[in-house]
């Protein structure tokens, strides 16, 4: 092709068509120009491309970690709305009545079984440290998976507040009346197995009458059913959230 071009311009040259080859060479020109364009635009199509199956990529595995985080927080919900409805149950528990020690070992236990949700941000640091999260084309998404981490700031102000409570408060009064071999017995997770159970032990029910008398203890209750009501309320927040950015992730995803 270069040597048809060269002898179409030699021959204008020789018969001295001088206007003529300046009209070729112009015309030459915006072909060659013509085709640098083509040749940029296959480029850009082939890296726009590329960026799209690397989004696609990234999406599907946004999509699982978000399924995980999803299944571990209905997992430590489920734990901690235990906790708050044991606490109801205990505060409203008339100890007038005839009622089993167990019953009230078995409430503890549940108060005392609180769980933190503890989020798998691994894609979504990759992500955000190595800038592919401008591949997102979803002007949404993207603004969702901006927000992701800081949606737990309040979750993780509300779970230091309940554990120091706990850590500074609950023993110290619940003690006093009941033996932590009887709420720890009482306690049956999933996650919580263990090859040697240690077996209660009996005392005084005068000991749980008192424990349920205590003006003390009933504050110290009411108290610690705030601060995982707190919890509880956010947990709902995130969980809307991460069902919500999922049903965008699927949206997006279009090689699954």
């Amino acid at each position: 092709m270069i040597k048809f071009f060269r002898k179409i311009r030699q021959r204008l040259l020789a018969e001295n068509r001088f206007s003529k080859y300046v009209l070729y060479a112009i015309g030459e020109i915006i072909l060659v120009v013509i085709g640098i364009l083509i040749a940029l635009q296959i480029n850009n199509w082939n890296e726009k491309q590329k960026d799209i199956e690397k989004e696609q990529q990234i999406l599907l595995s946004l999509r699982e970690e978000f399924k995980q985080n999803i299944q571990e927080l209905e997992f430590d919900h489920a734990l901690n709305e235990g906790s708050v409805n044991a606490i109801v149950t205990l505060m409203n528990f008339d100890h007038t009545n005839a009622f089993n020690t167990k019953t009230i070992d078995s409430l503890i236990g549940q108060m005392y079984n609180y769980a933190t949700f503890d989020p798998r941000l691994g894609v979504m640091n990759d992500i955000i440290s190595s800038g592919n999260l401008e591949l997102i084309r979803d002007a949404k998404l993207k603004y969702a998976l901006n927000q992701w981490t800081g949606e737990l700031d309040d979750y993780k102000e509300d779970i230091i507040v309940r554990r120091e409570y706990w850590v500074n408060n609950l023993p110290r009064i619940l003690y006093k009346y009941i033996p932590l071999r009887n709420v720890d017995a009482s306690m049956n997770r999933s996650d919580y197995k263990r090859n040697i159970s240690i077996q209660p032990m009996e005392v005084p029910k005068e000991n749980y009458v008192a424990l349920l008398s205590d003006l003390e203890v009933n504050n110290m209750m009411f108290d610690y059913y705030m601060n995982q009501s707190y919890v509880t309320i956010n947990e709902n927040v995130i969980m809307d959230f991460l069902k919500e950015t999922l049903s965008l992730i699927e949206a997006n995803i279009t090689n699954d």
